[in-house]
């Protein structure tokens, strides 16, 4: 084959290929849609103006633990003390004994015990109870230290080995599935010594939004989808 073949051939191959690519990045999954959601913190001072550094750094993140069972996630915001009490429908019970890792991570914020701009390795002043999280956002998201009139998470949400009447099998909805979204996972925890699978705040919400949904939910909650996912009614 002569050079100049050659040549033309490879050139019809590059622009196969950057045309592949082309197609796979228009019709592949649907990237992280953390922009534009109640977790865009970049028009917010406190944030420096980022979306992702409250909460994540690439470099000497903190170790998030809790009796044993990390969370990972290259964190960077403080968290709730642990000599933090909660009010739990078990009673009042120490952060480490309340919460699973994942929720720590929530509640880092929303119990409003912590600044939100406590992050880096900084004291912060801005408190989600003084202030709404972005300027657009509707309302405040402040949970406080009382959980007792929220859905239960972590030690008061212990999900049963055997299911009792209207709670459907744990394989029917964890991790699956659900209108092109997928549902979350149960969460190991230690209670009494004993390893237990618990709900947490990362069982129904996506905090990045990938899935698109309101609230930062892991699946559309259109005619109650996503409780009657795990409740059966």
């Amino acid at each position: 084959m002569k050079t100049g073949a050659r040549r033309t051939q490879l050139r019809r191959l590059i622009a196969g290929i950057a045309g592949i690519a082309v197609y796979l990045m228009a019709t592949g999954p649907a990237p992280g849609q953390i922009s534009g959601s109640a977790h865009d913190f970049s028009s917010a001072g406190w944030s420096r103006h980022q979306i992702c550094l409250p909460c994540h750094t690439p470099h000497n993140a903190m170790e998030v633990e809790v009796n044993g069972y990390g969370a990972g996630r290259l964190w960077n915001h403080a968290l709730p003390s642990q000599g933090q009490v909660y009010g739990m429908r078990s009673g009042e019970l120490m952060r480490d004994d309340a919460l699973d890792a994942y929720s720590l991570l929530c509640l880092g914020c929303h119990d409003g015990t912590v600044a939100l701009d406590s992050f880096g390795g900084r004291s912060g002043s801005v408190y989600i109870s003084a202030a709404r999280v972005r300027p657009s956002a509707r309302a405040s998201t402040l949970l406080g230290v009382d959980l007792t009139d929220d859905h239960p998470v972590g030690a008061d949400a212990v999900w049963p080995e055997i299911e009792p009447e209207g709670l459907n099998p744990r394989g029917a909805w964890e991790n699956q599935v659900f209108g092109g979204s997928r549902m979350g996972r149960l969460r190991p925890m230690r209670i009494d010594g004993q390893e237990q699978w618990v709900v947490s705040c990362a069982t129904c919400h996506e905090p990045h939004r990938r899935g698109g949904h309101d609230g930062l939910l892991r699946i559309d909650n259109s005619a109650s989808q996503m409780c009657l996912a795990c409740h059966s009614k």
